[in-house]
């Protein structure tokens, strides 16, 4: 039996690890091709050779999707090579500036302080809004000009996070990146709905990523800090797919301009 998105074609952006990696597979699963579209060049290869191992058609695309020139190579390459564009879907994120690099000393989770507004240079806060929200939004009217050029509807699914409304001291630059993605989600759905995009979004909670990792180094041994989690655990980056292939599918179709929190409960408490 074809899979639900059978001769359709994705972008995934940050698809070379956690939730970008398992949404790029369980939409080759269902049958679509897959860009993945990453600054990772080791894990994005790793994401299409895994896609291809199962059968299905992938290409990787170096792409910072702070970049406007890379995110319209991105699209332009996946649209060359598979003859179209149905879906785009922003994974890419960084919970801080140098998340990337791996840098220990400016990481909020393990350095607070260093998190903090009163210590924090203008050019750190940048970098985040130039990924989280810049980045979204470039991946998203991108596509959305492809399709509209291409003359026929599409899906667009965003990452926001649960952080959109959850205020951090020591996360300030990335909860506000997060609340512009889920406006910037409505607005885009306001847009570009008469031309037959649907606009959605999810907010993951506490999902086992590598940006959680960072997460559980921090950790007091013995803590309990998953307590205000109503389901009493963190997800695995499989169950944000789901909530992706949701959006990315017929079944949502009467569904634009939507965050779907993916969080366990957090933010009903």
């Amino acid at each position: 039996m074809a899979g639900e998105l059978e001769g359709r074609v994705s972008i995934v952006t940050g698809g070379g690890s956690g939730m970008g990696r398992s949404a790029s597979l369980l939409l080759a699963r269902e049958g679509a091709a897959v860009t993945i579209a990453d600054v990772n060049d080791e894990g994005g290869e790793q994401t299409a050779a895994q896609i291809e191992d199962l059968g299905g058609e992938a290409l990787f695309v170096h792409t910072d999707v702070s970049s406007e020139q890379d995110v319209v190579n991105a699209v332009a390459r996946t649209a060359s090579r598979f003859g179209k564009l149905d879906s785009m879907v922003t994974a890419a994120g960084i919970s801080y500036a140098k998340y990337v690099e791996g840098d220990d000393d400016t990481d909020p989770f393990l350095h607070p302080e260093a998190g903090s507004n009163l210590n924090k240079p203008t050019e750190a806060w940048q970098k985040v809004l130039d990924v989280n929200l810049t980045g979204v939004m470039l991946c998203a009217r991108e596509a959305a000009r492809q399709m509209v050029n291409e003359g026929h509807g599409g899906t667009i699914v965003n990452f926001a996070s649960i952080n959109a409304y959850n205020p951090s001291p020591v996360l300030t630059d990335y909860c506000v990146s997060k609340v512009g993605v889920v406006m910037l989600t409505r607005c885009f759905a306001v847009e570009f709905g008469p031309r037959g995009i649907r606009v959605n979004a999810v907010a993951p909670g506490p999902i086992e990523t590598p940006m959680l990792a960072r997460v559980h180094r921090a950790q007091v041994p013995g803590g309990d800090p998953w307590g205000n989690v109503p389901l009493q655990r963190t997800a695995q980056p499989e169950e944000v797919a789901e909530a992706v292939l949701f959006f990315t599918s017929d079944r949502s179709s009467y569904v634009t301009g939507k965050t779907l929190g993916v969080d366990g409960g957090i933010d009903t408490v």
